[in-house]
């Protein structure tokens, strides 16, 4: 479901969300708010849904960041061991 909504600064700089707005996105009195900002402009959004949006910017499908850093580990002992010329 998309939504504009257009919010008004009132004196103080603050700003009243519609309470259609509130109770669709579950929001109690005491909830946080984040303002995101990226090349896009301005987004406004609850923690859960920026933590949601930055895993998904790292997460990648098609590679575990388990089996990255233990190639990358391996790699780094192969290294040494070349260097220090032990063979097993």
């Amino acid at each position: 479901m998309s939504t504009n909504v257009v919010l008004t600064l009132a004196d103080g700089q603050r700003t009243v969300l519609p309470q259609e707005i509130r109770e669709s996105e579950g929001l109690d009195p005491q909830d946080k708010l984040i303002i995101f900002r990226d090349e896009n402009g301005m987004t406004l959004m609850t923690r859960s849904q920026l933590q949601d949006k930055l895993w998904a910017k790292i997460k990648d499908p098609e590679k575990s960041l388990v089996d990255e850093l233990i190639a990358d580990r391996r790699a780094e002992a192969q290294r040494d061991l070349e260097e220090t010329n032990v063979i097993f």
